[in-house]
């Protein structure tokens, strides 16, 4: 953010940036002109020289049953440039924001929407924090905030690792939105190089992998990451993960009808993850326009956790939320 930059020029004492911490992350102010503890010409003069709102919501989208909020926003620095993040309401109280670190996204998985765009650009640290203080802001007027963080929306955090790292800072730090790291997700497509070094470098929140597929052949089919990240070399990394942070891992699995459905592909599965700490979140596919793939029925659904059940590997069926406004995994995309 400029502001530590502005107040260095203006040969500020360092309080005032505590102030700004405090009134920016914490009271969530919108403008300089609500930031009272400050001396009016050093409000007017900053109201000149700093964005405090980086971004701009072009449009908001509501599910039908008010659980799921999908905002389009515009980055001020490139109004052209359009991306979205979601807020999911859960019954059980939280409330995630589901961020997005990237417009775009260049790991073109063949069952998402997002990838569809292509690579369009990187945000930074502050437009990934500020989808955050967006939703927070909104649910402040109803004594609510944000609970959880899950960067699972457009983007893949391991390419934007510098951005997505000082973000879960920003978002951790005591002195700004003070969240604990053990409500942050971050969810990559294993690109194994990268998040070895996000591991060793002390990540401590929560990891989630885009599994997908039981083999490296059915992976490689839909996931053109996974030639050059290949199973063996990503579980090699994740068991790092486990063996330093002793907590277990999420690995998303999109169930596709006739692809990953079968019952030998939940045998595989639970062979991979047997002696792993490991939950599997189990997701019907949600539909995506101009894709060949569906969702396998209910039956099929049940049979493939049964397996896992028997073997005792962790898992849920993933509750859909907001697949009518298409915010449902797999479904954000530009959508003007």
């Amino acid at each position: 953010m400029q502001i530590e930059q502005f107040l260095i020029k203006n040969s500020q004492p360092n309080y005032r940036l505590k102030q700004f911490y405090q009134a920016y992350y914490q009271n969530l102010i919108t403008g300089f002109g609500e930031l009272l503890v400050w001396p009016k010409k050093m409000r007017d003069l900053a109201q000149q020289e700093v964005d405090i709102i980086i971004l701009k919501k072009e449009k908001a989208q509501i599910s039908k049953n008010q659980d799921t909020i999908k905002i389009l926003f515009s980055r001020l620095a490139n109004p052209e440039q359009k991306f979205e993040a979601v807020l999911m309401k859960h019954k059980d109280a939280r409330n995630t924001v589901c961020v997005s670190c990237m417009v775009g996204c260049p790991m073109n998985c063949s069952f998402c929407a997002t990838g569809t765009m292509g690579f369009v650009a990187n945000l930074t640290a502050d437009e990934i924090v500020e989808q955050v203080l967006y939703f927070q802001r909104d649910l402040k007027k109803r004594q609510q905030k944000v609970t959880n963080v899950v960067f699972m929306g457009m983007g893949e955090p391991m390419i934007n690792l510098t951005a997505t790292k000082e973000a879960i800072a920003i978002l951790t730090d005591k002195n700004k939105l003070a969240m604990s790291p053990s409500r942050i997700t971050v969810s990559t497509c294993g690109i194994t190089t990268p998040l070895k070094k996000f591991i060793q470098d002390g990540y401590k929140g929560r990891l989630a992998i885009s599994l997908h597929a039981p083999n490296q052949r059915l992976r490689e089919q839909i996931m053109p990451v996974a030639k050059l990240n290949p199973l063996s070399e990503l579980f090699s990394v994740t068991d790092l993960y486990t063996k330093k942070t002793n907590k277990r891992i999420s690995y998303e699995y999109i169930l596709i009808k006739d692809f990953n459905d079968k019952k030998e592909h939940a045998q595989e599965l639970v062979k991979l993850l047997k002696h792993r700490l490991a939950h599997v979140n189990l997701i019907p596919l949600n539909p995506v326009a101009n894709k060949p793939y569906q969702a396998p029925n209910k039956k099929t659904i049940y049979a493939f956790s049964q397996i896992l059940k028997e073997n005792k590997i962790a898992h849920t069926i993933r509750v859909t939320m907001g697949a009518d406004i298409a915010a449902a995994c797999g479904q954000l995309a530009n959508s003007n």
